[in-house]
């Protein structure tokens, strides 16, 4: 007979569960309250404007991912496979993961500073908006920080801390992110992510030298840089080929489309991310999770069996949700941003092959497999911005955001179909000869 009891005791004492539940908790009141920032600041600004913003912010995140150069995964990994074995060795990993960030991305924010004026007129059309990436070119620096910050607390697994973090950003978001778009309009919009930015580095900083102790420097066992760029190396190639692909086709609505379409893009992918959001952060939480399980290969199949089945239902039923909520969604951004209806209808029933790819990835990633997850990525991200471009051109740009949707939708399914099959293989082997 089911014992109810029997199953609540389990799911109190897996850690597993404790984890993903702090890792979610926390993030839906900031996550909700980011929605609600990002829709008044698109009713404050338009959609040509919000679109110039949406590029902008699309700029920064390209760089911003390659330049983190994979050390949020790497942070993560080392120690979550070294906090209880060679918990001595914390201190080290850290300071070596942060000042590689500081080192790649301090560089990036340099060059797009000086390259700002380039880029607005030759790649944007817009030389208004040399301003706006000159200003805000330090989120590459501070957000790339933040991010190998959140690996760190991923690997000590203090989701909890994050979730406190999350919460507290998203509503400094709300308060900063409307009132100074309302007051100065685009400029205040991206000061308010500065501020956000700056506010983010120094809650992680206070969790991070709360719980990790100063390293021994009379300690022999060491993991050299050369180590950690070995497994960073593959991400970075991978965030990097993600970055100039999801760059280049919002540089295709510029060139072959129009702003207008970069504005109606940029919103239905803010609810693909609304979407992908707790299965995007649980990322952390399957990678902390098995690469502590390496040696137990039947764990890390449990493992992915639960995330897998929980990443389906959750995606999958926030999908139909705002399918049958997009008209009122729609009309929540004004008479100016009509057509997107159709464009989100495409672009969140894609999460559902995204938020399951990336169990497989970071089980990939756990394995150190990360030359294999690179020839995919090349595969679905090279694939988006073909069938994008082949379909822009001969239909002379017009619904070029539903375009740019549906590309993704058929580029994540072969995505999907293809790293799955290669692990689900990979592991049974595994398993047969245990």
């Amino acid at each position: 007979m089911f014992n109810v009891q029997k199953l609540h005791k389990r799911l109190i004492n897996s850690r597993l569960v404790n984890d993903s539940f702090w890792a979610i908790f926390g993030n839906v009141l900031g996550k909700g309250l980011s929605l609600l920032t990002v829709i008044i600041i698109a009713r404050i600004l338009g959609k040509e404007i919000y679109g110039e913003f949406g590029i902008v912010h699309g700029t920064i995140a390209s760089i911003l991912i390659f330049t983190n150069f994979g050390l949020n995964y790497t942070s993560t990994k080392y120690i979550a496979e070294y906090h209880t074995s060679k918990p001595e060795l914390l201190s080290q990993i850290i300071k070596s993961c942060q000042q590689l960030t500081v080192l790649f991305s301090g560089f990036a924010t340099i060059v797009l500073f000086f390259a700002a004026e380039y880029i607005a007129i030759h790649l944007l059309k817009a030389p208004k908006l040399t301003f706006f990436l000159q200003l805000i070119s330090i989120n590459i620096l501070i957000g790339s920080i933040c991010r190998t910050q959140e690996g760190i607390l991923a690997g000590l697994s203090k989701f909890k801390d994050l979730a406190k973090i999350n919460t507290i950003i998203g509503v400094g978001n709300f308060l900063f992110g409307v009132l100074l778009t309302y007051f100065y309009g685009l400029t205040g919009a991206f000061i308010s992510s500065i501020l956000l930015q700056i506010l983010d580095y120094f809650l992680l900083r206070y969790f991070i030298n709360k719980y990790v102790v100063a390293p021994d420097k009379d300690l022999n066992k060491k993991i050299s840089l050369k180590e950690i760029l070995k497994f960073s190396t593959p991400v970075a190639l991978q965030e990097a080929f993600y970055s100039i692909i999801t760059y280049s086709t919002g540089l295709l609505l510029v060139q072959l489309s129009t702003y207008g379409e970069v504005g109606l893009s940029s919103a239905a992918l803010y609810w693909s991310a609304i979407i992908l959001y707790i299965p995007g952060i649980l990322r952390n939480v399957i990678l902390s999770h098995l690469s502590a399980n390496l040696s137990n290969d039947k764990a890390r199949l449990r493992i992915l069996r639960i995330i897998l089945v929980f990443n389906f239902c959750v995606t999958f039923l926030l999908s139909v949700t705002i399918y049958f909520l997009s008209d009122f969604i729609s009309s929540s951004y004004g008479d100016n941003f009509s057509g997107l209806k159709d464009v989100i209808n495409i672009s969140v029933f894609t999460t559902i092959f995204v938020s399951m790819s990336n169990v497989y990835a970071q089980a990939y990633m756990s394995e150190s497999k990360n030359w294999l997850m690179l020839f995919f990525r090349i595969i679905r991200d090279g694939s988006i911005f073909g069938i994008a471009y082949y379909l822009l051109t001969v239909n002379d740009g017009v619904h070029g955001a539903l375009l740019l949707a549906k590309s993704a939708l058929w580029a994540n399914i072969l995505f999907l179909i293809l790293m799955g099959v290669v692990y689900e293989i990979s592991l049974h082997r595994k398993l047969k000869t245990i």
